[in-house]
């Protein structure tokens, strides 16, 4: 049985769990898992306490600085954001989400250290009896930011609906076997295939994305119509090569279209 109180208080936790929950959906085509990640979005989108630590919890994660003073300002910078909100009203909002979560399970996941370590910076009151575990905190994130490396990032996926949609590519690509008859022809392509053949395919791709992305349109709201022209933009302006660069696009494609269905 989940321990409500203990994981209302990491954000970061709640919000590996419900990456999975997307991760699973997508690969299992699961429909329900879907429809829970979208009530995890609205309500981050509602609530400013959850979207305030969505956006802590994700600043802290991505970045990456060598400078350990300018590190250790960030982090304090980003906790101080929590200073003049309630302990009790950030797991009250937590708490909602957890609720919806009774059936998933919780385990450990790479960053549980870096998330436990946040949530003691946010938790733990400034007492002088308090102040080494502060320090202890600052310093092992502080760690973390300073070790960390820069990820590639994907300009096409930069999409609302798509909120967390990098956590999805390890587990998608464990399971071939869920690949519907779309992706086998890319995978195919990718294996065996002339330049004209890898061209059509990509063509084919690109022309799915960008009907997806019209029929997104119809639906949504201002900020995220804004957005998808902008990828439709780009994407009406590929130039289709066939290049160095053609894995990789043709990757980006793939997960795209995942992301808009």
């Amino acid at each position: 049985m989940l321990d409500i109180t203990k994981i209302s208080r990491n954000f970061g936790t709640i919000k590996n769990v419900f990456n999975n929950i997307l991760s699973e959906g997508v690969i299992e085509k699961d429909d329900s898992r879907k429809e829970l990640f979208k009530e995890y979005v609205k309500a981050i989108k509602k609530n400013k306490i959850l979207r305030t630590q969505f956006l802590v919890y994700t600043n802290i994660e991505n970045k990456v600085e060598t400078d350990v003073v300018k590190a250790t300002q960030f982090v304090k910078e980003n906790i101080d954001l929590f200073s003049k909100i309630s302990k009790k009203n950030i797991l009250e909002a937590n708490s909602q989400l957890v609720h919806k979560l009774i059936f998933e399970i919780v385990g450990e996941d790479s960053k549980s250290e870096l998330y436990e370590n946040i949530s003691t910076l946010i938790f733990t009151p400034k007492r002088p009896d308090t102040i080494d575990t502060i320090v202890e905190a600052t310093s092992k994130v502080v760690n973390y930011i300073l070790e960390n490396k820069i990820k590639e990032t994907n300009e096409l996926i930069d999409l609302p609906i798509s909120m967390i949609s990098t956590i999805m590519v390890d587990k998608y690509n464990e399971k071939y076997s869920s690949l519907d008859e779309s992706e086998k022809k890319v995978l195919k392509v990718l294996i065996e295939s002339t330049d004209e053949q890898k061209k059509e395919v990509y063509t084919d791709m690109l022309r799915e994305c960008i009907n997806l992305i019209d029929e997104n349109l119809k639906t949504s709201d201002l900020e995220t119509k804004d957005r998808l022209l902008k990828v439709k933009d780009k994407l009406l302006n590929d130039n289709q090569k066939i290049d160095e660069g053609f894995y990789k696009n043709i990757s980006k494609l793939v997960e795209l279209r995942e992301n808009l269905k």
